[in-house]
């Protein structure tokens, strides 16, 4: 398999490599100088904004001074000195958030071109899809969850950072604002220095070890509720999809229920999550609340002795909330690290589900498609059939009972399906086309449904056209620009017309069809088979069908027998 330009390993880790594995490529990226400057920038800022804060404290500190004292002369000077720490503390704090949110864009971008590069190379779009165990809504963790990974990372790391240089500001200023704590216990004289760090750090130690033991249950939770909202919200895409389907069966009810039943779960998880919540914030608010007192309670019979000013208690009861704050960061972002982490977790599966896959072995260098004892079985690993050995050098028919295999069969050549043993080698892919029963069309132009997987406007719309009018769509000639949502336009007949006149236009060298003409008549079939035959003589074509229209326009008739189990030979078994 070859490796993507923005390649992640995951598997065989431990949790925090993993989350270094994701986090770290981009930073060695192409995008490397610019992710590096703004990160430095942004840290800078952080530094900024802390010594801000230091210098807002001793204004604080001389402001409440001037009152206690009565220093009115000074009063207009310190007001001066207000305006522009916070004119500059502003514009600090705009420019951090502006650069941070820059960097989390570009981040995110290659965050996101890695995981779709990774989901969409070597088939994995379909082969990831139909593990017995395949992850939920991959598209929701690579639209929300790598932004959301990206946002958080960010915002905790840079806070955690900045929580870092204001513990070692402040730890300072306490220390020297604490003095000594003296006193009498069990017959021995002690004396504490800077006695106010230790309390805070007891303070916040204590906090932190309370406040795991109370919201531990906080990460499953949050990894459910993502879970439940991404398996709602994709129901309802679903149902929105297919809503003709829905309408003609009379589903509506039977689809709110079905809804009305996964809202629950997301219901039930939520109610968890708020009780848990309730929780947590009942303790971290008394335990903050608390933090804003207790200071000026350790403080006061200092400043009863005199041996503090009010401005110095004051700066006392700032500097030990900082250091007690620093200290307690992980209380207060507990909810945020336990939602990170069960996003982490999102994607870390995803990946790991990703890297596990097989490679493919098809090669798809070979001149006509061969295999070699090639044994093909579904996901759960039961063995559908034995297809032997053997080769495609003329048209060919497969037939069988419904469920034998043979869309396994067409997924096997396709190079899809990854339930199989032996070897099976293909035509390049740009020379092959595939075409089920249930065709894709791209949201787009007339003109770039019938060149893709190649852009639009690859062949002129004289070519366009004339494979329109040869599939009978004459009147969509007209339309080749026009952006529409075709796979909704067109009815089930028009969807497979339109296939065929890709193939007109494209001229493959291989045609697959798995039923690929169920939704048309039999004479417009073989109308179908006679103008292909006509206008790409060069190209093979290999039918899975059960019509026997069919067989007049293949050369070789190849049978899944339901009795043995087997690829055989003829329309017998």
């Amino acid at each position: 398999m070859q490796k993507t330009k923005n390649s992640i390993n995951l598997k065989n880790k431990h949790f925090m490599f993993q989350v270094w594995s994701i986090a770290a490529p981009y930073w060695k990226s192409h995008d490397k100088v610019l992710a590096w400057l703004l990160l430095i920038t942004i840290i800078g800022l952080n530094f900024g904004t802390v010594q801000i804060a230091v210098l807002y404290s001793n204004w604080n500190r001389d402001f409440f001074n001037l009152m206690q004292n009565g220093e009115w002369e000074n009063f207009w000077s310190l007001l001066g000195d207000f305006v522009w720490i916070m004119g500059v503390y502003t514009l600090v704090d705009l420019s951090e958030d502006y650069l941070r949110r820059t960097l989390r864009i570009r981040w995110r971008g290659w965050l996101t071109d890695s995981y779709l590069s990774k989901w969409l190379e070597n088939n994995n779009l379909y082969r990831h899809k139909v593990l017995p165990d395949a992850i939920d809504n991959p598209d929701q963790r690579v639209t929300n969850d790598i932004k959301e990974f990206c946002d958080n990372s960010l915002y905790m790391g840079l806070g955690l950072l900045r929580t870092v240089t204001s513990l070692f500001s402040f730890t300072i200023i306490l220390w020297n604002l604490s003095g000594e704590l003296a006193f009498d216990f069990a017959g021995s004289s002690w004396v504490i220095p800077g006695y106010m760090v230790w309390v805070a750090i007891v303070y916040s130690f204590f906090g932190t070890w309370l406040t795991h033991k109370v919201a531990k249950p906080l990460t499953k939770l949050h990894f459910s509720q993502e879970q439940n909202e991404a398996n709602f919200r994709f129901h309802l895409m679903r149902v929105r999809e297919h809503a003709e389907s829905v309408s003609l069966q009379r589903g509506e009810q039977a689809e709110l229920n079905t809804a009305t039943q996964l809202f629950n779960h997301v219901w039930k998880n939520w109610q968890q999550l708020t009780n848990m919540k309730l929780r947590y914030n009942a303790f971290t608010s008394g335990y903050n609340e608390v933090a804003r007192i207790f200071p000026y309670l350790v403080a006061a019979p200092r400043l009863m002795s005199g041996a503090l000013q009010l401005g110095d208690m004051m700066q006392t009861a700032t500097g030990f909330y900082r250091v007690q704050e620093a200290f307690s960061w992980f209380v207060d972002s507990y909810e945020s690290v336990a939602e990170w982490k069960a996003i982490t977790d999102r994607l870390i599966t995803f990946h790991v589900q990703l890297e596990g896959l097989p490679v493919p072995e098809i090669t798809g260098t070979a001149d006509t498609p061969t295999w070699h004892d090639l044994t093909v079985s579904n996901p759960q690993s039961d063995v559908l059939f034995y297809a032997g050995s053997g080769l495609f050098n003329t048209n060919t028919l497969i037939t069988g009972a419904s469920g034998s295999g043979k869309s396994s069969l067409f997924r096997t050549f396709a190079g899809i399906w990854q339930f199989k043993t032996g070897e099976a080698e293909l035509p390049k892919a740009d020379s092959s086309m595939f075409i089920p029963q249930n065709s894709y069309l791209p949201h787009g132009s007339l003109s770039a449904v019938l060149s893709y997987p190649l852009p639009a406007g690859t062949w002129s719309n004289d070519v366009y056209s004339q494979a329109l009018q040869l599939v009978n769509l004459t009147e969509l000639g007209s339309e080749l620009d026009d952006v529409v949502l075709w796979q909704h336009r067109l009815s089930g007949g028009e969807l497979q017309r339109i296939m065929i006149a890709r193939a007109l236009v494209q001229k493959p060298d291989w045609i697959f069809l798995d039923e690929g003409l169920s939704a048309v008549d039999e004479s417009t079939e073989d109308s179908i088979y006679q103008l292909l035959s006509e206008h790409l003589v060069n190209t093979k074509i290999i039918t899975i069908s059960h019509r026997s229209n069919s067989a007049a326009w293949h050369q070789s008739h190849l049978t899944i027998c339901s009795t043995t189990n087997r690829l055989v030979e003829g329309h017998i078994c």
